[in-house]
């Protein structure tokens, strides 16, 4: 197993809303499904000192939701973003995923989404 994998999202257009992910998964490690159950799921974009947050957890109070569709295949959906990342550039990327008791994640995806500046701003 390679990890992350890295997956370089489509360009993005800044003020546009963003589409999201229709569906993550079902995950599997080493090629089996993982027998603890998916508890939380966050991707987080950078940018120098800008971040914007996407998370499961409700409490982590994310800039946008994630839902997991199906904790015990670790399915997970991200439902469409209206008011999507502020600034253009690149920005990197990677999306954590915690299961059972486990307070440290497993990262298996990585990337840059690059948002180009809109002419309207």
């Amino acid at each position: 197993m390679s990890i992350p994998v890295n997956i370089d999202l489509n360009d993005h257009k800044r003020g546009d809303r963003w589409p999201g992910i229709s569906a993550i998964g079902p995950v599997l490690i080493n090629g089996v499904q993982p027998a603890e159950t998916l508890t939380r799921v966050r991707m987080h974009f950078v940018k120098r000192t800008k971040t914007f947050k996407l998370d499961s957890d409700a409490t982590k109070e994310p800039d946008a939701p994630i839902t997991i569709s199906d904790a015990a295949t670790w399915a997970v959906v991200i439902p469409e973003v209206q008011d999507f990342i502020p600034c253009s550039g690149d920005w990197s990327w990677d999306m954590e995923f915690y299961s059972g008791s486990n307070t440290s994640p497993l990262t298996f995806y990585s990337g840059v989404l690059t948002v180009v500046d809109d002419i309207t701003k």
